[in-house]
């Protein structure tokens, strides 16, 4: 059975981070609500976390770290361009041989298969398949068509 740390209490317990976890905390332990009202040096009000989170926020800003702000739908079409330009590059990585193989009438199979044997390997060091060839193609071909 849990009892708090430090007066033995069994009802009412909570668990307190001994390091705050926006430090990286991850071990708790258990204490009863005035303990951890103690622990936290406030007073028989109670522990309010939303009050908590704001003072912590605020000692952020006066920090200097920059809070919010992020418009999502921003950030993500920052990073979908990101990847695709990525994309593109590996892409034009393997664009002589896959365009050789294709023009001699071979499949994706067949094409990823000799990639594999001449020991090229995909951006995260994976044999190629048929389906990655073909997406490759078709990025080629999109930016073809762009231009």
């Amino acid at each position: 059975m849990k009892k708090c740390f430090e007066c033995e209490a069994i009802e009412d317990l909570q668990e307190h981070h001994v390091v705050p976890r926006s430090r990286g905390g991850t071990k708790t332990i258990t204490l009863c609500h005035s303990c951890h009202l103690r622990a936290h040096g406030r007073d028989s009000k109670g522990l309010n976390h939303s009050r908590l989170t704001k003072e912590g926020l605020e000692r952020a800003r006066k920090r200097g770290v920059k809070l919010g702000g992020t418009n999502i739908k921003e950030a993500q079409k920052l990073a979908q361009k990101a990847c695709r330009k990525k994309g593109l590059a590996t892409a034009k990585k393997f664009k002589d041989i896959i365009y050789q193989f294709r023009s001699q009438g071979l499949s994706y199979e067949v094409t990823a298969n000799k990639m594999n044997d001449m020991g090229l390997r995909t951006n995260r060091g994976c044999l190629f398949k048929a389906n990655s060839v073909r997406r490759l193609e078709i990025r080629l071909t999109k930016r073809a068509e762009e231009k």
